[in-house]
């Protein structure tokens, strides 16, 4: 009998242990991550009301702005329009909002999360909680997570990239906005502290 408790406690202690790890890693069967974490600033321009030859969208696997009259390869793009065409803020705002995928007629892909989090203090993108169906207003000082599209790892996983952006600042006048991009290059990894992600 206690020989039987015994089992059951280390069966219980194991288990315990296991979902420990798991919660540390979401997926544990990444390989260890090769380029350190990037950054840069970009401009995208409001999809109505700039020349078609302004880049309006970002992609997270090149990374960088995107053209949408020369490709679709991109993950979320920008615009300005009021607000009965977002259906966000009050009536008669001019309301700024980064657009998922979804939004262009393509498959829910990737998406976006508003968060309160300071920027400089978020070390990791979360693993769940993005909006890909609906438009995700912003304004200067919006910090927002992303996720892309999901993309076959060269570990034959399928997983997306993440990132975390600051908006730097938004012009309505020249209806462009100014983005801190800050991304892990690695497929599937969520880490966003400087170097190389260790999650």
């Amino acid at each position: 009998m206690a020989d039987t408790s015994r089992h059951t406690l280390r069966v219980v202690r194991g288990a315990a242990l296991a979902a420990a790890l798991a919660a540390c890693n979401d997926n544990p069967v990444l390989p260890p991550p090769q380029i350190p974490v990037a950054d840069q600033v970009v401009v995208l321009y409001a999809l109505n009301g700039t020349p078609v030859n302004t880049p309006s969208a970002y992609s997270i696997l090149l990374p960088g702005e995107v053209r949408l009259d020369q490709s679709s390869d991109f993950d979320f793009a920008f615009d300005i329009r009021p607000d009965s065409q977002f259906g966000l803020g009050a009536t008669g705002d001019t309301i700024a909002a980064l657009l998922p995928r979804y939004q262009f007629g393509f498959s829910a892909d990737g998406g976006l999360q508003v968060t309160t989090q300071v920027f400089d203090s978020i070390n990791a993108a979360p693993s769940g909680g993005y909006e890909s169906h609906k438009a995700t207003q912003v304004r200067d000082s919006s910090v927002v997570f992303a996720t892309s599209r999901l993309q076959t790892c060269n570990f034959s996983v399928v997983l997306p990239h993440y990132a975390k952006l600051v908006v730097q600042k938004i012009d309505l006048v020249a209806r462009t906005a100014t983005i801190h991009v800050v991304l892990d290059p690695n497929c599937g990894y969520r880490g966003l502290a400087p170097g190389l992600p260790s999650f």
